[in-house]
């Protein structure tokens, strides 16, 4: 982790951590309007920050390296990683008033070309919109859960140096 180009592998607890997460987010991927599978997969990605965490003074991040406990290391990590932020306010309760919520997404004509088959079939019938599985705060503005979790991953796997023996980090 020193420098962004140590792995995981001497870290099993963290490399556990990491690959736990992975598998969740793929199993989410796969069923992408499930809350449940996509809740899941955020509360393993907020399970990384704890072995994380323990190792701390390793980072080659300045602002977490020297963070005291768990908390402040958490809020620590929601500011200097914004793909993390609401990932963790997700899975810890800490932002009231986050649901995850399927809602239908506008699809841009131009896009229909892009679809999977089933999406863009839904779409021909829906008015040119898809349901998608959304992360909603009390202003209703969905961000599509399925971009938050693969991004949170990215985060982690590039910070941490490694794509957990995948080659991706999908």
């Amino acid at each position: 982790m020193t420098g962004g180009t140590r792995g995981t592998e001497a870290w099993p607890e963290v490399a556990a951590a990491l690959t736990a997460a992975q598998q969740a987010v793929a199993t989410a991927a796969a069923a992408p309007l499930s809350a449940r599978h996509a809740l899941h997969a955020a509360v393993l990605i907020d399970r990384i920050t704890d072995p994380v965490f323990a190792r701390r003074s390793l980072l080659a991040l300045p602002d977490l390296a020297t963070t005291r406990d768990i908390p402040a290391f958490r809020a620590a990590l929601g500011i200097c990683a914004p793909a993390l932020d609401p990932i963790l306010a997700l899975a810890g309760g800490t932002a009231p008033h986050v649901r995850l919520e399927v809602l239908p997404e506008k699809v841009a004509p131009e896009a229909f070309g892009s679809l999977p088959v089933a999406d863009l079939m839904v779409s021909l019938y829906n008015q040119g919109s898809v349901p998608r599985l959304m992360l909603v705060a009390q202003d209703r503005a969905g961000v599509p859960m399925q971009d938050l979790l693969h991004g949170a991953i990215r985060w982690w796997t590039g910070t941490l140096g490694t794509t957990g023996g995948t080659g991706h980090p999908d």
